[in-house]
């Protein structure tokens, strides 16, 4: 709700104080809203949007909050350096822990389950008959950073080898999926992430191959059905 309403107020075509008039707040309470200090009510953001010229959505949509992602890296591994986002993590352990007892597997399929790949922000998706070294070679030439996750990175870490769609943290998405968009008989599916200043640390550089940190390989494939099973596996002792 809140990214919702910070939207329409830097969307607006009204100014700060003409929005809060229309919308019969004050203008305190719109700016403290778009710095992210307080959460609208429902009703307050309806008001608010209805200002702006827009509504809510009239049909739910599938969640996406990558803090969600933040969070569960912060549980799962203590060394992760992130200050975290201390009321997520909360949620997340809610959510994931109805016994009130700690079950890691549960914690990262519902962190999975809450930002899949496919609905990040600025999610890119393309297909390439290239060769896994060959679009790593060509991420690399951008000389800007660039991390592999999905199907091959699990089978990096542990997991047995299996189709699935590739996963590249890169800063520059569109870029990247115009050099490596090839489509033909062979083509594999590429998944193009942008660096959003948590997914992509941890990366390790392994002989030229950059791999994404493992806990975020492990997010990143239960967030997928087609490679939730290679999760599974990498997750077997966590219970």
């Amino acid at each position: 709700m809140q990214n919702l309403v910070q939207a329409a107020i830097l969307g607006s075509r009204y100014n700060r104080r003409e929005l809060a008039r229309r919308a019969g707040v004050s203008p305190s309470t719109v700016t403290r809203i778009e710095k992210g200090d307080i959460d609208p009510t429902l009703g307050m953001a309806t008001r608010i949007l209805a200002a702006a010229g827009l509504q809510l959505p009239a049909n739910p949509e599938p969640l996406c909050d990558i803090t969600v992602l933040k969070a569960a890296r912060r549980i799962l591994d203590t060394k992760d350096g992130d200050t975290g986002a201390p009321e997520m993590e909360g949620t997340l352990i809610r959510w994931a822990s109805p016994d009130g007892k700690p079950h890691p597997r549960q914690l990262a399929k519902e962190a999975a389950a809450a930002a899949p790949p496919l609905l990040r922000p600025g999610v890119i998706t393309t297909t390439s008959d290239w060769g896994f070294l060959r679009i790593c070679s060509a991420a690399a030439a951008t000389r800007k950073g660039w991390a592999v996750s999905g199907a091959p990175a699990a089978g990096r870490i542990g997991a047995p080898e299996q189709d699935g769609s590739l996963i590249l943290y890169v800063e520059e998405p569109s870029r990247v999926a115009s050099i490596i968009g090839r489509p033909g008989s062979s083509a594999v599916d590429v998944i193009l992430l942008p660096f959003d200043g948590s997914s992509e640390r941890g990366a390790w550089n392994d002989e030229g191959i950059v791999w994404a940190d493992p806990i975020q390989i492990i997010l990143d494939c239960y967030g997928m059905p087609e490679t939730a099973s290679l999760a599974e596996e990498l997750t077997r002792d966590w219970e």
